[in-house]
């Protein structure tokens, strides 16, 4: 077995080598080649083919993947506007009736387009690399052929004819004619005819690609004008003042914080009054700063290193609740901003709701102001002043 693998191994090997030799000398004009003007014209119109349709087979494909993933956008922009168009609203059901008919719609057409595009023009293109290695293995065979002949021509012109040899060269050579002949006519005979598959095929595939996108057009168009139809008359009922709320007599106090002292000592003018919304539940804000002495000689939790002056302590304390630990040196503590506040001086900072300030302590501990802290915001790293009582610890 194995011995005859080998031999198989070695024809096989012996058959490139000589066809590799024979194109080798076609190219270098030492030999001449088998030329079928016509058959060539019928590959490059093959080759021409073959790539149009891979062409238009993945753009359809794209086409397609796109259309789903755009069903998809439409289905969660229903599914939103469900969700935030109240039912207390005109027209709320009909808003429902819509979606599950935009979906629907967007369904069929993604469906038409598998079923009655894509899948036949993916067919269509299945055709091509068996015909493409049928052309590739005759290509193969008319070498051998061409080969086949000019060795019996070298026998037949040598001086001293050998007629074993020449008799079997005429044997190998009416072998390869009749192997190579029998591809050709193949050949012959389907590549005229799947060129002319082209225009069907094309047409096909465009007449069921338009004509469901036509409808799935058409369709939509129905249910956008339904979709406006309804956005019209909820703006006219807002407009009748059908959906306003009763108002209260009049709004909720704020709470007002007046600071003694300016918190900066080189600014002659007084801060302008700071105002913050009254909050009912501290346990949804924290402990509020009002809460928090910052008298120099009254301790409420822990004191931070600080400076000292005439033996008392001057800096910023850390107040219960706030955590300490694994902050980054020169971090005292964090606090979040409860409420939002805007800077009414060059040396303060601003902040939204939510908003984490790291407190750090003054440049100058004896600058230090009640009700005052300086810090850096996390989001910017902007660092100033900010109103205690705005915040919450951390």
């Amino acid at each position: 077995m194995a011995d005859i693998k080998g031999g198989l191994f070695a024809k096989t090997v012996q058959k490139h080598a000589g066809r590799a030799k024979e194109k080798i000398l076609q190219n270098l004009g030492k030999a001449d080649r088998t030329v079928d003007d016509v058959f060539d014209e019928y590959e490059i119109n093959f080759t021409r083919q073959q790539t149009n349709a891979n062409r238009l087979h993945k753009e359809v494909s794209n086409y397609l993947r796109c259309c789903r993933a755009l069903h998809g956008a439409s289905k969660s922009l229903y599914e939103t506007l469900g969700e935030v168009y109240e039912p207390e609203w005109v027209g709320h059901e009909l808003l429902y009736a819509q979606a599950q008919n935009s979906d629907m719609l967007w369904t069929d057409f993604c469906h038409k387009l598998q079923d009655q595009t894509l899948a036949p023009l993916t067919a269509y293109v299945q055709q091509f690399p068996d015909i493409r290695k049928k052309i590739d293995k005759r290509g193969r065979k008319l070498v051998d052929y061409d080969s086949q002949r000019h060795q019996l021509e070298n026998l037949q012109r040598a001086r001293s004819r050998d007629e074993y040899k020449i008799a079997r060269a005429r044997d190998a050579l009416e072998s390869a004619r009749v192997t190579y002949e029998a591809l050709n006519k193949e050949l012959y005979d389907e590549l005229p005819q799947l060129y002319d598959q082209r225009i069907p095929n094309i047409a096909a595939h465009l007449q069921t690609l338009f004509a469901a996108e036509a409808t799935v057009m058409a369709e939509s168009s129905k249910v956008a004008k339904e979709l406006e139809a309804i956005a019209d008359k909820l703006s006219k009922e807002c407009a009748k003042g059908t959906y306003k709320v009763k108002r209260a007599a009049a709004p909720r106090p704020l709470s007002v914080i007046e600071p003694s002292s300016p918190h900066n000592a080189n600014s002659p003018s007084i801060r302008p009054t700071i105002s913050a919304p009254v909050t009912q539940n501290k346990e949804e804000t924290g402990r509020p700063y009002e809460e928090i002495e910052f008298e120099d000689k009254k301790v409420n939790g822990t004191v931070a290193p600080q400076a000292r002056t005439n033996g008392e302590v001057i800096g910023t304390k850390i107040p219960p609740g706030a955590t300490t630990d694994g902050l980054p040196s020169g971090i005292l503590y964090r606090v979040r901003a409860t409420y939002k506040y805007t800077r009414e001086d060059v040396d303060e900072i601003s902040f939204e709701v939510g908003e984490v300030i790291q407190v750090v302590e003054y440049e100058d501990p004896e600058e230090q102001e009640e009700g005052w802290l300086t810090g850096i915001k996390e989001s910017t790293s902007e660092k100033g002043l900010f109103p205690a009582n705005f915040t919450r610890p951390i």
